[in-house]
């Protein structure tokens, strides 16, 4: 790696949550004042600030969790316009029972105002993100940018960049490295070779290029950063292939990275938090966590066992940290007899192991918190990659370059891979994963973590999303036909090796 990568929250990002932050204070005050007058409305906000803080702080949180942040809101004012409603009724209702919880007088609000307020934040919000679109159609905040490299790397950040298509990022052309002169004035896709590495500096000047992208091989690093010092030193960003794939789509492209990628990305994480504030937070939201949902785990418990034959609980083998196995607990979403005749396969979309009860425990993720449990004893954190089994973590590791990475961290009951993807059910999707999950481990923060929380809990209040299919899915086979991870494994037809007892056990997983 040539250079670090940029910051997880963009400028616009940020200066969206500012303007939103803005636009909700203005309209709670708005609210007030319209309601009772400017004397009458300074009184009660001196009266009521706790109250007003927190409607304020959240609508904003809620804004977050209902996705008002993410980039395929921002390319649809309907989809702006669902979650803006959707995030201004979830806020409405948490106030509302914190309200009827602590009933004193200094945090409660008048009806009439609080209505308002949302009213106000609701418009004041479809406003923002109005003018944000078409303040982005018109190259708003945009980055001025060069490639550098060859024309086959260049192309590959073209199509990145193309992707993203409100990151910001305005490439105005071209600079090849090691091309003959010939090429210049051709394109690589829709953009211009300008030049070579000799007439840089020309081009940086005519253009007022505020960032320059490297698209090149090992082999021209030295040259490159000879180059290239001078426009850092002038405050010129620098980013390289590796960089730019994080900065835009939150996970790390591993067949662009190495062992040396990978210890200068160890060295950013942050020791405290590794060490010290992570375990101190999990141990106490497990222990309110399980206070919490006792009653909901008590309902589930009832439920899976008046609807499926088994136990209520299974624990299977999992690699934790530094592969120390241990014993994970969830509730059972699958029949007893799941894996008897299949050997342990991958989960997938409309399995037909899994119960009808399951569906609805695994959508909402209900079957995951008995893993609380495992949190309390130090087996995993609250935030981390997903612990895997160790057959699977052996065969995987020979598929996938640098798998075995994310056993130097503590597995997490969620995680950045689970959030920002589905389940995985192929190889390809593990490579997926792994991506999200090696951005987690070189960005791992206290922020990342609550980020992360947030972004669960929009999960467990509406469900788990999928990405689309390309095509229609083929029909769910038959039991004993299941073999759509016998890539590496055979089925119990196929081989008449006997399983260790606690494998049998573990069968019937979620």
């Amino acid at each position: 790696m040539l250079f670090s990568s940029a910051s997880r929250i963009s400028r616009k990002t940020l200066l969206l949550f500012l303007l939103d932050s803005c636009a909700v204070f203005i309209a709670i005050w708005a609210a007030i004042f319209l309601r009772l007058g400017w004397a009458e409305g300074v009184e009660y906000i001196e009266k009521h600030a706790l109250a007003a803080v927190t409607v304020w702080v959240a609508l904003l949180i809620a804004f977050y969790i209902c996705g008002l942040y993410e980039t395929d809101r921002l390319l649809s004012l309907t989809r702006t316009t669902a979650s803006a409603l959707l995030a201004v009724l979830l806020a409405g209702l948490v106030v509302t029972g914190l309200f009827y919880v602590f009933a004193f007088q200094e945090i409660v609000i008048g009806r009439g105002i609080f209505f308002g307020a949302l009213a106000f934040t609701l418009g004041s919000v479809l406003l923002n993100r109005t003018l944000f679109i078409v303040a982005t159609s018109h190259g708003f905040m945009a980055q001025r940018c060069l490639v550098i490299g060859t024309a086959a790397e260049a192309r590959k950040v073209i199509e990145l960049v193309q992707g993203h298509p409100h990151a910001g990022i305005k490439v105005l052309g071209i600079i090849l490295v090691g091309a003959d002169r010939e090429q210049v004035g051709r394109f690589v896709g829709d953009y211009p070779v300008l030049g070579t590495l000799d007439s840089l500096e020309k081009f940086v000047n005519l253009y007022g290029i505020d960032r320059l992208i490297l698209a090149t091989t090992a082999d021209f690093e030295p040259v490159l950063l000879r180059r290239l010092r001078q426009f850092r030193y002038r405050g010129i960003a620098l980013v390289d292939f590796v960089g730019l794939y994080e900065e835009l789509a939150y996970e790390i492209p591993i067949d662009h990275i190495n062992d040396e990628w990978l210890f200068l990305a160890s060295m950013n994480s942050s020791r405290f938090h590794i060490r010290r504030l992570k375990r101190v937070v999990d141990v106490v939201v497990a222990l309110l966590g399980l206070v919490i949902t006792a009653p909901i785990m008590a309902v589930t418990a009832v439920l899976i066992k008046l609807t499926s034959p088994g136990p209520v609980l299974y624990r299977q083998e999992r690699l934790g940290r530094d592969s120390q196995p241990f014993m994970l607990i969830k509730f059972r979403t699958m029949r007893e007899d799941a894996e008897n005749h299949t050997g342990p396969v991958w989960a997938t979309d409309d399995d037909p192991r899994i119960t009808w009860l399951g569906k609805w425990l695994r959508k909402f993720r209900i079957d995951e918190l008995p893993q609380l449990w495992n949190v309390l004893k130090g087996e995993m954190s609250l935030v981390g990659p997903r612990p895997e089994r160790p057959v699977f973590v052996k065969k995987l590791s020979e598929k996938i370059p640098f798998y075995s990475e994310r056993l130097l961290v503590a597995p997490g009951v969620t995680g950045w891979a689970q959030v920002m993807y589905p389940y995985a059910a192929s190889i390809e999707e593990s490579r997926r994963k792994l991506q999200y999950d090696l951005y987690y481990i070189k960005n791992m923060s206290f922020i990342l973590d609550l980020l992360i929380v947030l972004k669960t809990i929009r999960t467990i209040l509406f469900g788990r999303e999928r990405t689309p299919q390309k095509s229609a899915p083929a029909p769910a086979p038959a039991l004993e036909e299941i073999k759509t991870q016998t890539l590496f494994f055979p089925t119990a037809t196929e081989k008449s090796v006997e399983r260790p007892a606690s494998n049998k056990k573990a069968t019937g997983s979620g």
